[in-house]
């Protein structure tokens, strides 16, 4: 098949959802980091490549959150962050484990209390110096 020839074999608008989806969340002015996850699930559903989205979630926190201070970003991992250490302390109240698996527990549970910090005084530190990575238009930042 040429290249300016269709492929009529293939149901019109297989990816209609994806571009009708990409579309209402631009007109909806929904932040960038949002509309690349969607994105990104789409491709990995696409692909069957369970994980792929996950990943890329991980990458946009660790590059425009963690290392570039977007201040979603990094809300966003603060309420993973809280959301993992409420699950652990309710695990280590109700449950029943060895003392060196409590020990574990405590160490890990102290961690992401330290962790929350960390992401807290970030989170400070990017709104004080403004640092969103939100697209800039001629009347300053699009916002949520």
């Amino acid at each position: 098949m040429k290249k300016t020839e269709q492929d009529v074999s293939l149901p019109h608008g297989v990816e209609q959802n994806i571009k009708t989806d990409l579309l209402g969340m631009i007109h909806s002015a929904e932040n960038p980091f949002d509309i690349i996850c969607r994105v990104a699930e789409y491709l990995e559903e696409a692909s069957h490549e369970d994980g792929y989205a996950e990943q890329v979630k991980a990458n946009l926190r660790s590059i425009y959150g963690v290392c570039l201070l977007d201040e979603k970003l990094l809300t966003d991992e603060l309420h993973d962050v809280e959301e993992r250490l409420k699950k652990i302390q309710d695990s280590y109240e109700n449950g029943e484990f060895t003392e060196e698996e409590r020990t574990r527990i405590r160490f890990a549970i102290d961690e992401h209390k330290r962790n929350i910090e960390r992401l807290k005084l970030r989170i400070q530190l990017a709104t004080v110096n403004k640092t969103s990575m939100m697209m800039k238009t001629h009347q300053g930042y699009l916002e949520e």
